[in-house]
C-alpha cells in the first residue's frame, strides 16, 4: 500500500492472498477499538493522497457509517472502475466491492473474529458480517485508489460459503445458482416457496400492428394470459385480475384458463381522462393475497420462471419491490434499471441496445439494486402498496412508477432489478399513443430533481448523457 501515512485516525494494513492482516512491517497487527480508522487494501494498490482527507470528511460528515468503499482506477483495462452505494443485491452476484475499504476500528474489533474464519474471502465475509450485524456500509464517490484489475478475485465457490452462512436459518428458502456472468451468482428462492399471488393488469384490448399498419384480431392480453399460463408455477396460487376499458371480454376472457381470472370492466365516464394510475389502484386493491405482480399487458415471455426471479427479492422484508429485464419486439433492450439524472430527468439504463451487447460492469446481467425500475412488470406486496397508498393518481399517465418507487425508497426500501425475469414488451400498448400531459414532468421534477441528481444507485463520475452508462472523461 502507497502513498497513505500512518497517522493517529488512519492506520494502513495489508489484507494477504490468503486473507490474513498484515502492518506495514508485515507483522500481524493488534486491532485495536478507538476513534480511528483501518484502510484494508493488498498488494500493489495504491492509495491516492485525497484518501485520507475524503474519509475523514466523510467518517465526519456520516457517523453511522461503519465501512467505506471507494471508486477506482484499473492499470490494465485503463478504465475506471465506478461504484453505486451500497448495493446487497449486487454484492450478493459478485464482489463489487473489494478492496480497498475503510474500517471504523470498534467495527474491526467486533467483524474481525468472525470474517477471520473465511480466510481468502475474508474481506468479502467482512461486508456481510457488517451486514449481518447493523453496521452500514457506504461509498465515498471519488477515484482514490489504483490497482492492476477489478477487485480481488475471490473464488466463487468461497464467496458461495460466505453467503450459505450468512443466510443461516434462511439458507432453506434460497438456493445460489451460477448466474449470467460467468463469474457472477444468481440468488433465487427455493421451488418449495410458491406463495399465492394476485396478477393486476389494465387493458384496453390493445391488438399488435399488422404489415399494412392494420390491427390484429387477437389482443395483447391473451399473450400475456398465455404466458402466465405457461409459468412453472402452481396455477391454483394464481389470480389474475383484469382491468378492461371494454365492456366485451369475451376475445379472452371466455377461455379456460389453468388460474383464477376475474374481469372487471373500468369503462371511463364520457370526457374522462385515462389516469392509468387511478386503474392500477383500483386493481390491487381487489387483491386478497401479500404477494402482488403489477403488469402491462402489452407482455409476453417465453419463460416460465420469471415469477419466482421476481418473488425470490419482492418477498424480502426490507424490499419495495422488484423489476423484471424487458426487451423490444426485435430483440433490444427496453428495461434494466433506470437512473436519475439520466438525460435531465431519469431514463432507461442501455435504452434500445442490442440484448447481447456487453454493459458497464456487467449491471445489465446482473441482479443489482436501482432507485427506480419501470411499473410495466413490478413484484411487490400488498402491505407495501397500503403503506404508500398505491400510485400517486395526480400522476396520470408518466411518472406513477417512478414516483411510486422513490417514495418506497424514503421509507428505507429496496428496489431491485433481476435479469433472471426477462420478457418482451411492446410499450405503450396497454394505453395507445396518448401524450403525457406537461404537467407530469413538472410536477415531477418539482418533486424529485434534488434526488435525482443525487441518486445513490448511480455514480456522478459516469456521464448522465448516455444511456450506455460510461465515465466522464474528466472523471
Amino acid at each position: 500500500m502507497q502513498n497513505l501515512l500512518s497517522q493517529a485516525f488512519l492506520i494502513p494494513l495489508t489484507v494477504t492472498a490468503e486473507g490474513a492482516l498484515r502492518d506495514a512491517k508485515g507483522r500481524t497487527p493488534q486491532i485495536q477499538g478507538g476513534a480511528h480508522w483501518y484502510v484494508l487494501s493488498d498488494a500493489g494498490t495504491e492509495i491516492t493522497a485525497e484518501f485520507g482527507p475524503a474519509l475523514q470528511r466523510e467518517a465526519m460528515g456520516r457517523p453511522d457509517i461503519g465501512i467505506f468503499y471507494v471508486d477506482q482506477r484499473l492499470r490494465r483495462e485503463k478504465a475506471l472502475d465506478l461504484r453505486p452505494d451500497f448495493d446487497l443485491a449486487l454484492l450478493l452476484a459478485y464482489d463489487y466491492i473489494g478492496l480497498p475499504i475503510a474500517v471504523q476500528a470498534n467495527v474491526l474489533t467486533k467483524l474481525l473474529p468472525s470474517a477471520a474464519a473465511y480466510g481468502a474471502a475474508f474481506s468479502y465475509a467482512l461486508l456481510l458480517e457488517a451486514v449481518q450485524t447493523g453496521v452500514p456500509i457506504s461509498r465515498i464517490a471519488e477515484v482514490l485508489a489504483t490497482r492492476d484489475k477489478r477487485y480481488p478475485q475471490i473464488p466463487t465457490q468461497e464467496r458461495q460459503r460466505v453467503i450459505e452462512d450468512w443466510l443461516g436459518q434462511d439458507r432453506i428458502h434460497f438456493e445460489l445458482k451460477p448466474g449470467i456472468a460467468p463469474y457472477a451468482l444468481q440468488l433465487t428462492r427455493n421451488a418449495n416457496e410458491m406463495p399465492p399471488v394476485t396478477l393486476c393488469i389494465p387493458t384496453r384490448q390493445g391488438r399488435p400492428a399488422t404489415a399494412d399498419g392494420g390491427a390484429q384480431s387477437r389482443p395483447f392480453i391473451t399473450g400475456l394470459l398465455e404466458t402466465i399460463a405457461r409459468l412453472d408455477y402452481p396455477m391454483d396460487r394464481l389470480h389474475v385480475i383484469v382491468g378492461d376499458d371494454l365492456s366485451d371480454g369475451s376475445a379472452y376472457a371466455d377461455r379456460p384458463w389453468p388460474f383464477a381470472l376475474t374481469r372487471i370492466v373500468t369503462t371511463r365516464a364520457p370526457g374522462e381522462p385515462f389516469n392509468y394510475a387511478k386503474k392500477m389502484n383500483q386493481l390491487w386493491r381487489l387483491s386478497q393475497t401479500e404477494q402482488v405482480v403489477l403488469m402491462n399487458d402489452d407482455i409476453t415471455s417465453e419463460s416460465t420462471d420469471w415469477l419466482q426471479a421476481l418473488l425470490t427479492f419482492s418477498m424480502q422484508e426490507d424490499v419495495g419491490g422488484a423489476g423484471a429485464r424487458l426487451l423490444y419486439p426485435n430483440g433490444t433492450l427496453q428495461h434494466a434499471g433506470m437512473a436519475g439524472g439520466l438525460i435531465s430527468t431519469c431514463a432507461h439504463t442501455w435504452l434500445g441496445c442490442p440484448a447481447d451487447q456487453p454493459t458497464y460492469q456487467d449491471w445489465a446481467i446482473v441482479h443489482r439494486e436501482w432507485s427506480m425500475v419501470t411499473g410495466a412488470v413490478f413484484a411487490t406486496r400488498r402491505s407495501v402498496l397500503e403503506e404508500i397508498n398505491g400510485f400517486d393518481e395526480v400522476f396520470t399517465l408518466e411518472f406513477n412508477d417512478v414516483d411510486m418507487c422513490l417514495r418506497l425508497k424514503m421509507l428505507g426500501y429496496r428496489i431491485v432489478y433481476t435479469p433472471h425475469a426477462e420478457l418482451v414488451h411492446h410499450e405503450k400498448a396497454s394505453r395507445g399513443e396518448t401524450a403525457p400531459p406537461g404537467t407530469d414532468l413538472n410536477r415531477f421534477l418539482k418533486r424529485w430533481r434534488t434526488y435525482l441528481y443525487n441518486d445513490p444507485m448511480f455514480n456522478p463520475g459516469l456521464d448522465r448523457q448516455s444511456l450506455s452508462l460510461r465515465p466522464l472523461a474528466s472523471a
